[in-house]
């Protein structure tokens, strides 16, 4: 190289700084930072964003460097001439959207994705702040209530504790106590009426009673020299306080000679009778009636067995409510009540004699005199379930338990003892059981 010719480079290198051209964004501030964004180059004309595969195919990617916005200046920002050429943004897929840009372009498109920008940790949370402070019972208070919700609740009416409803009257199936609900408890004597109504639940009951003569003996359903006795009760008609039945009795429900009394036939000693009874309030009662009055055949040694019987019932728990129950039962009655074939009694509580009515020999003579004699029993039924009374008739005492064996049907079972004959008490190897068992329906 000549050395003229640097020199004529250097001499000319002022005059090209001079006349150069100024570069793209000199108006920027010296200390302005610098954000380079890809944008393609295109010719379109109109304001069309490309699409993924048109940015594939639209050339090399110029890099092109964006000034800082000089609105802060209080200067508009000055676009390029419309005229020239139009650069397009690539936005990644990635950019969040602020809320403000998703509302302005809401509706634009129906596949636009929402995303949420995170909010700088310089604002305040919008839910509530935790506290630490734990509250601390006062220890000065009192811990008696407020003077005015005192005053509120004495102005309330007085507080009524509701009292369990009263028990259901008393009444009668056959022997056995029932109620007016329709329950029936156990047997309340083995052998004497009670002066309680009907029950008005059950129409009917049928019993079988009997005893073995002494306590060593085999146990046998008997009645003096022939077997067991059965009476069925039918009640025809009723009312609210009164009840009118009629009842028949069979001297033999048995036949053969395992047992004595066997050698009377089945049926044999047919005779009938009534009962008429009225309620006095809910646990009272008297009654009228008589059993073996009219006989259909010459074989009946019961007795024409005619009885007025007065009852009462005490409910004693939970004041007069609830059980237990003691029934107190006594009369008058004829028969066999005022008179027994036992040799060589002669009952002395008997009055109002009649004799000679009839004239007939052996356990048959029961019925030639009419006598009346009191009679009665004391019971105390535990629950519906069972119970046990003392009996007393015509100088024989007896002492017997009771059970309701099955509850929705009156199914009850009695066994006892004679422990007293002649009005004296027995020795251990004279006493004498009875049997009842009844079934209602």
């Amino acid at each position: 190289m000549k050395p003229q010719l640097p020199i004529l480079l250097w001499s000319l290198l002022p005059i090209g700084m001079a006349t150069a051209p100024p570069l793209h964004g000199q108006e920027l501030l010296n200390n302005a930072a610098v954000l380079w964004q890809p944008v393609v180059k295109s010719t379109v004309t109109q304001l069309q964003q490309p699409s993924a595969s048109q940015l594939d195919s639209a050339g090399e990617i110029v890099w092109e460097l964006v000034p800082e916005p000089n609105s802060a200046n209080g200067q508009q920002d000055k676009r390029t001439n419309p005229q020239s050429e139009v650069m397009w943004s690539v936005v990644p897929e990635t950019t969040q959207l602020t809320e403000t840009s998703h509302s302005e372009n809401a509706g634009a498109s129906a596949s636009t994705q929402v995303v949420w920008e995170v909010i700088p940790g310089s604002v305040d949370p919008l839910g509530s702040t935790p506290s630490s402070t734990v509250a601390d019972k006062d220890s000065t208070k009192s811990d008696e209530p407020p003077a005015d919700a005192v005053a509120f609740e004495q102005s309330q009416p007085a507080r009524v504790v509701a009292e369990l409803p009263p028990p259901p009257p008393i009444q009668a199936l056959d022997r056995s106590i029932s109620f007016g609900d329709g329950s029936v408890g156990p047997d309340i004597s083995w052998n004497i009426p009670n002066g309680f109504r009907w029950s008005q639940r059950w129409f009917a009951d049928a019993a079988v009673l009997g005893f073995s003569r002494r306590a060593g003996d085999e146990p046998f359903l008997a009645w003096n020299n022939g077997d067991a006795v059965a009476i069925v009760h039918a009640n025809v008609l009723q009312t609210t306080h009164w009840s009118l039945g009629l009842n028949t009795s069979f001297r033999s429900v048995y036949q053969g000679s395992d047992a004595s009394g066997g050698s009377t036939r089945i049926g044999e000693g047919v005779s009938s009778g009534f009962r008429i009874a009225r309620a006095i309030g809910d646990t009272g009662g008297i009654a009228l009636g008589g059993e073996q009055l009219i006989q259909w055949d010459d074989r009946t040694d019961t007795g024409r067995n005619l009885y007025l019987m007065a009852s009462k019932g005490w409910w004693l728990g939970n004041e007069g409510r609830d059980y237990p129950l003691i029934i107190a039962n006594g009369g008058f009655g004829t028969g066999r009540f005022a008179n027994q074939d036992i040799q060589g009694f002669d009952n002395p509580l008997r009055f109002a004699c009649i004799n000679g009515v009839e004239n007939r020999q052996g356990s048959f003579s029961v019925d030639n005199d009419l006598c009346w004699s009191p009679i009665g029993s004391l019971s105390l039924v535990m629950n519906e379930w069972w119970g046990m009374f003392v009996e007393y008739r015509s100088g024989t005492a007896q002492a017997a338990v009771s059970m309701n064996l099955i509850g929705e049907i009156p199914l009850r079972l009695t066994w006892g003892v004679d422990f007293a004959r002649k009005n004296e008490l027995k020795e251990m190897e004279d006493l004498t059981w009875v049997f009842r068992a009844s079934l209602g329906f």
